[in-house]
């Protein structure tokens, strides 16, 4: 289970990518661990969403969430590419803590409700 403390530690860590560049390795681990976080939560969305009143603002903004994280999961949630330049595994870890953060206020699975 995540701690508020080692999701901020995240979130940073992939913010910090996209002014750095760090080496490949380092963010291909920081890309791993985003999407093991949102594959995490998703869930407690994905709740949240079934227990809000159909067609409510609720009920949207969950769904708006669920889309978008499982989008970004398709699209960058395989295993990152040690090949690819800097910038490019850079963007792709920033566009993955996007969706991270609009799913950190859903509980993790095993967490409690937020």
């Amino acid at each position: 289970m995540t701690t508020t403390r080692q999701l901020d530690e995240l979130l940073a860590a992939a913010g910090e990518a996209g002014r750095t560049l760090p080496p490949a390795a380092e963010t291909a681990e920081v890309h791993r661990r985003l999407v093991a976080e949102i594959r995490l939560r998703l869930p407690g969305a994905e709740r949240a969403a079934a227990a809000a009143a159909v067609r409510s603002r609720d009920w949207y903004r969950h769904l708006q969430v669920v889309d978008d994280a499982r989008a970004a999961l398709e699209a960058k949630g395989e295993e990152p590419d040690l090949r690819v330049g800097p910038m490019a595994a850079a963007l792709r870890v920033g566009e993955l803590a996007r969706h991270l953060r609009a799913l950190s206020v859903y509980p993790a699975e095993g967490e409690v409700g937020v």
